[in-house]
């Protein structure tokens, strides 16, 4: 107990005075390695075969550094690495779009980038897309450990739709393309480069009307005793990395090399 104090003060003074040499988290004495967790296939986002482990992955890592913080940061399913965030074995997670399930049990940081997500429909099926209300008696794919935009989570729930949920992102890709599943909805760097990776970009058209706008974001367990402060230093670090500059590097380096 005294050790979670002594490192919530630390954490406290992190957001108060700005970049200082910090011992990272999982030196506490809290009984395991608490490191960061990710997922792959999200390009440009993240993934273990992307430069800096993708594009988020390094503004996490170097938003932490700003204020004197470094995590080791692991990749893992998506629905493994949440579960277990949940459960105390790491820190925290990204990227998540905030959900109302999630916000019962997650605290969000500051986006770390807004983005459009776009419907992406088979070219084989006469699907349009006006608003929610379209995707009603249709199949949608979403992965297992994604979410559905609350629109469409609500008809799933419902049974106003079908959801499919295989293992990964280029399942979905597979399956619409072949015209199995109607739709999927993702951010469009990461939908493009899906299909692109896939090469069936004659199989799958995108609908002309953005679906919404969601911001990515870093969370951790509402039941982290240092969760708060955690987040507020990111918060700090975030900020700095944004007003000096880099932000916009890392953007056109990672962005540049997407499909």
């Amino acid at each position: 107990m005294a050790g979670r104090r002594c490192l919530l003060a630390m954490l406290l003074l992190l957001v108060a005075a700005g970049p200082v040499r910090a011992a990272p988290l999982d030196s506490a004495p809290l009984g395991m390695a608490l490191d960061l967790v990710t997922g792959n296939d999200f390009a440009p986002f993240t993934g273990e075969d992307l430069p800096e482990g993708g594009l988020l992955t390094e503004i996490v890592r170097r938003a932490f550094g700003e204020v004197g913080l470094r995590y080791e940061v692991r990749f893992m399913p998506w629905r493994r690495g949440y579960d277990g965030v949940l459960a105390g074995k790491f820190l925290g997670t990204f990227p998540y779009v905030r959900t109302a399930d999630r916000a019962m049990e997650m605290l969000f940081s500051d986006p770390l980038l807004e983005v459009r997500q776009l419907v992406y429909l088979s070219a084989h099926g006469g699907m349009t897309f006006r608003g929610p209300e379209d995707f009603r008696g249709r199949t949608v794919c979403a992965p297992v450990g994604y979410a559905l935009p609350p629109e469409l989570a609500e008809l799933a729930a419902a049974g106003a739709l079908t959801r499919e949920s295989p293992a990964d992102l280029p399942a979905c890709v597979r399956m619409v393309a072949s015209g199995r599943v109607d739709a999927f909805v993702i951010d469009e760097f990461t939908g493009r480069s899906a299909v692109a990776r896939a090469m069936v970009g004659d199989e799958i058209r995108v609908a002309p009307l953005p679906y919404a706008r969601a911001g990515q974001h870093l969370i951790l367990s509402r039941s982290l005793p240092e969760a708060e402060a955690v987040l507020a230093a990111f918060n700090a670090g975030l900020r700095k990395l944004k007003d000096g500059g880099a932000f916009e590097e890392i953007l056109r380096r990672h962005l540049s090399a997407a499909p």
